[in-house]
């Protein structure tokens, strides 16, 4: 489902591939007043220090680290706003971006999204869909008196957010970190208004630069060797046939003993298909359970238009959302309570995705929160809360579905323990909410792990009411004798990386086969 791209850290605070040091508040202050024909980079003498550049956009400006790109969405409104890069967005996000499947994981970057009624939740873009919902437990941390507003961090989400209010430059900053957010903390502390004149920056890499996935999605062992994130097919349990008669032995045998008289027949006792004791002239009817059909369904980084949902209920009949978390790589794009609405009465069915803190032993070396140990049932907790919150924001009524994203992660004793409290402690809190409890993950860590422990009643471990599993043999079909789970009550993702076309319209996506529990 998403797959991050490998940052290396050595110490400090990553920005883009330079270091920031405590300098960075000082150095920015002194840059309040600037020419207005060019963008200026501030190299500091000191050795270690970022350098700088400013960036002019709607008639503010601000300094990021020089090595970020700069993405002018106004302009080039099919580029992936994504998160797991760093990267500084002006405008707002386009109708149909190009995003590539595969991404997971927060570091630090910065959107400016102009709008006359500018939302202010993760990816706030705003649409003919409606407007984004507006995060939860933002507090206040900060105020920024230059620009007349204050920052409201939401550290469910790893999120800071500006609304600038001025009537004629009303607009949105919102800022992503990983795992600190004194990067965005700092650069949200540059922001003022920008000189008369002032030129915009411009775009500084190509357009189809973030159209790329970040890494292949495989994992990579010890030695270095690329190993395939999903497994080897699961064999299917052989159907049940009926035993051929037991032929006995010659020496076993007996002799026939004499046939007795027949007995005389007895009339026929009346059969009835009522219950016993009822009259039998009372209606009976006979109710067979529906029967069971999968619905074929895809996934995507960031929710298509309905447009594009519109042609594509040709062929698929489920979509995977990513309705939020620490760990969601992607903006919302055109996800809101009114596209789910809209896409529902289309016929579709959606899988709402949260990408919450993954496993101590996550297999990937990107940015992204990971679990606690020690606080594995805490995070779980607070995990699951974040996730009703942001059902609710979408819309989700009582009784949908939520999955929990866990990516393939390692196999010692010590982090699958972990992972099964974290996952129990989320599962009793979205379930207290009243909604159905969902996992994605791996067949071969979360979905094995998760048998074993229902199987072996592990204790803090309560098993969700649905699995999605993550089993890339390009075999749409959910047969598998050896989970405890019945088939209405899975889903599996069974081709990952894929490109998919229907009326025209191409999309990256992976493609899923859905017999479990779907948002309507």
């Amino acid at each position: 489902m998403r797959r991050v791209m490998a940052a290396a850290v050595v110490g400090g605070l990553v920005l883009g591939g330079v270091t920031a040091t405590s300098a960075f508040a000082a150095t920015a202050a002194k840059t309040t007043t600037r020419t207005a024909t060019k963008t200026k980079a501030i190299t500091s003498a000191t050795a270690g220090q970022a350098a700088m550049k400013t960036v002019v956009y709607h008639g503010y400006e601000f300094q990021v680290p020089a090595s970020w790109p700069v993405y002018r969405l106004d302009q080039h409104p099919a580029t992936c706003v994504r998160y797991d890069v760093h990267a500084v967005y002006l405008g707002t996000p386009g109708a149909n971006m190009q995003c590539p499947v595969g991404l997971i994981g927060r570091t630090q970057t910065v959107s400016v999204i102009p709008s006359t009624a500018a939302a202010t939740g993760s990816g706030s873009e705003i649409t003919d869909q409606g407007e984004q919902p507006d995060g939860v437990g933002g507090t206040e941390s900060r105020p920024l008196p230059a620009v007349g507003g204050a920052v409201t961090t939401n550290a469910s989400q790893h999120e800071l957010r500006v609304a600038l209010g001025a009537a004629s430059l009303r607009a949105t900053i919102l800022a992503t970190y990983g795992t600190d957010p004194a990067v965005v903390q700092q650069v949200l502390g540059t922001l003022r208004a920008a000189p008369a004149g002032a030129p915009e920056t411009a775009q500084s890499v190509p357009s189809q630069a973030l159209s790329q996935p970040s890494a292949e999605r495989s994992a990579t062992n010890p030695s270095g060797a690329a190993v395939s994130r999903e497994s080897a097919p699961v064999q299917e349990s052989a159907p049940v046939q009926e035993s051929a008669p037991v032929q006995e032995s010659a020496a076993a045998k007996k002799p026939a003993a004499p046939k007795k008289p027949a007995a005389k027949k007895k009339p026929a006792a009346a059969t009835t298909t009522s219950w016993r004791g009822l009259p039998p002239n009372w209606p009976i009817q006979i109710v067979q359970p529906p029967a069971f059909h999968p619905v074929s369904g895809f996934d995507a980084c960031t929710a298509p238009s309905l447009a594009t949902m519109r042609v594509w209920r040709q062929k698929y009949a489920a979509v995977g959302i990513y309705i939020g978390g620490v760990n969601d790589a992607c903006a919302y794009g055109n996800l809101s309570a009114s596209w789910i609405k809209s896409a529902a009465s289309m016929g579709w069915g959606m899988l709402p995705a949260y990408v919450g803190p993954q496993s101590p032993c996550w297999e990937w070396s990107g940015p992204g929160a990971r679990i606690v140990p020690s606080k594995a049932a805490a995070e779980g907790v607070s995990a699951g809360e974040g996730a009703v919150s942001d059902a609710k924001l979408f819309g989700l009524s009582l009784g949908s579905p939520i999955y929990y994203d866990m990516e393939a992660y390692g196999d010692s004793p010590s982090c699958v323990a972990t992972v099964l409290t974290f996952l129990g402690a989320w599962d009793r809190t979205v379930a207290a909410s009243g909604y159905v409890t969902g996992v994605y993950s791996s067949q071969d860590s979360g979905i094995r792990n998760m048998q074993a422990a229902v199987m072996a009643k592990t204790a803090g471990f309560t098993a969700p009411d649905a699995l999605w599993i993550a089993l890339w043999d390009d075999d749409a079909t959910l047969a598998d004798g050896t989970l405890s789970w019945p088939l209405d009550e899975r889903s599996k993702q069974y081709l990952g990386n894929a490109t998919g076309t229907v009326g025209g319209i191409t999309l990256s996506i992976d493609d899923d086969i859905v017999g479990g529990p779907m948002a309507w």
